[in-house]
């Protein structure tokens, strides 16, 4: 029984002290993939003269209430853009994420229900979005790197 009880240790260990880690960075790399590749997209139309499209998509097919369409086109592809970028380099990891969790907020549950962009996927990125939200970048991001340099002689 002793011999059980080692190996499960060893296990938790390992996975408190390494895999926890690359969870993080697999769940950031994995989210930030997803809205840089939206917001390539739009980026996309805007470099190629028909941001008009970004614009009648904010207007037409997924309004959020209260923001005008030109201001929640912009504000979508740059927070497409940069926030990915944020979360999967871990710099301002909880920054990025929470910006991210807002969008999908937004998305899900302001947008009204019969444009059709809710999507069942987005309880799913919720989910994964706060882990590095409360949690932060981990060992894999630029944010640990900074505190070990930044904050070494506290």
């Amino acid at each position: 029984m002793t011999l059980i009880f080692k190996l499960y240790n060893k296990i938790i260990r390992f996975s408190d002290r390494f895999l926890i880690h690359v969870l993080n960075l697999s769940i950031r790399l994995f989210m930030a993939h997803i809205f840089f590749k939206s917001g390539q997209l739009r980026l996309n139309d805007y470099l190629n003269g028909q941001w008009h499209n970004q614009v009648t998509a904010f207007s037409e097919y997924h309004p959020i209430p209260g923001v005008p369409a030109e201001i929640g086109a912009f504000a979508g592809t740059a927070g497409e853009i940069i926030l990915p970028i944020l979360l999967a380099f871990g710099i301002f990891t909880r920054l990025g994420a929470a910006g991210l969790l807002v969008m999908t907020l937004t998305i899900q549950f302001l947008v009204p229900e019969d444009y059709g962009v809710s999507n069942p996927d987005h309880y799913m990125w919720m989910l994964l979005l706060a882990v590095p939200m409360l949690h932060g970048g981990g060992v894999f991001s630029a944010d640990h790197i900074a505190r070990k340099f930044l904050f070494k002689k506290a």
